[in-house]
């Protein structure tokens, strides 16, 4: 088998892990997780049980939405795939995955800050409302469907990761076991966490103290670098035949 034939059969999966990895650090599945650890009131079993509550709406928020996307994305696929194999489509595809990379450095939060804006903006908003629904279960629930509607709209490596999922060719139903796995993965950081305060209790307060610090300045940057990491996965996926096709072989 060709060696380029060999890395993008790999491609898929290994971009599927580290799509779900990158996803678990969001704004939805770690920040207001650990959020909710570190104001949360009552015992530590409470506090760690009302926290799960929270990640298991927002996973299976995120396994419902995924499914029905590509229960839409498959039937399109069939229709109109062969078109996505020509080798015009391979070069823009290529483009835009090296304009990706390039936009992934602009948004960086580094950059914003060069800029004059505030990349932890938006953290600083999710905090003051996970405080207020942190004591009560059903605001949690609505807390959850909140930041899965609002991360929805830019969820850039989900979609990617159904797009990746789709082009398995494995069919709605094990896509739908795959899309469960990957959302398993995405709140995994998030229930370890909560295991860590319920084990500890009040132990686990300095550790979770600086979690809450490390994912609100980091979660601004996850963004700018899912965006390389997609931009970098569609260049992997298309340089081939796009090089193919500019140097005539």
């Amino acid at each position: 088998m060709d060696p380029m034939e060999s890395l993008l059969d790999i491609a898929g999966p290994l971009g599927l892990i580290v799509l779900a990895l990158v996803d678990s650090t969001s704004m939805g599945t770690l920040v207001i997780p650990v959020i909710l650890l570190v104001v949360g009131q009552g015992g530590a079993l409470r506090i760690a049980g009302r926290t799960l509550l929270y990640l298991a709406v927002i996973g299976v928020f995120y396994l419902l939405l995924g499914i029905a996307l590509l229960a839409g994305l498959l039937p399109l696929l069939e229709s109109f795939g062969h078109l996505l194999a020509s080798p015009v489509v391979m070069v823009v595809l290529a483009a835009i995955g090296v304009a990706m990379v390039i936009w992934s450095f602009r948004i960086d939060p580094k950059a914003i800050a060069k800029r004059g804006g505030d990349p932890e903006a938006s953290a600083r908003k999710w905090t003051t409302r996970a405080r207020r629904a942190s004591g009560r279960p059903s605001l949690l629930v609505s807390l959850a469907l909140l930041a899965g509607l609002v991360e929805a709209a830019s969820m850039i490596p989900y979609l990617a990761a159904m797009g990746i999922v789709a082009d398995m060719g494995i069919g709605l139903g094990r896509g739908a076991l795959v899309l469960a796995g990957y959302c398993a993965v995405m709140i995994v950081p998030g229930v370890l966490l909560c295991g860590v305060r319920a084990a500890l209790g009040g132990g686990a307060d300095a550790f979770l103290d600086k979690a809450h610090d490390w994912a609100v300045k980091n979660a601004t940057s996850a963004f700018s670098w899912t965006v390389g990491i997609i931009g970098a996965i569609i260049l992997l996926n298309t340089l081939g035949p796009a090089m193919n096709l500019l140097t005539g072989g």
